[in-house]
């Protein structure tokens, strides 16, 4: 079994950020939509605060994890 180490783990969540943050500007420079039932900015602007806020929890979370297990070697 393999052990990770803590630049590896972290280069993982800061390469998984850049592809959310890459995912979520391409979707916001969408100007064409092929399919509009009911989208309306307010629901954009939705999707969008609670992409943020899902964003901000993972980072809590995997800054959590990573500062727990650097603390057991302190």
């Amino acid at each position: 079994m393999s052990q990770t180490t803590i630049g590896d783990r972290r280069s993982q969540i800061i390469g998984a950020l850049y592809a959310a943050a890459a995912l979520l500007l391409g979707w916001l420079r969408a100007e064409d939509v092929a399919d509009d039932r009911g989208s309306d900015s307010s629901e954009k602007a939705f999707m969008v605060i609670l992409a943020i806020a899902l964003g901000g929890a993972v980072t809590a979370a995997a800054v959590a994890f990573v500062a727990s297990k650097t603390a057991l070697f302190q």
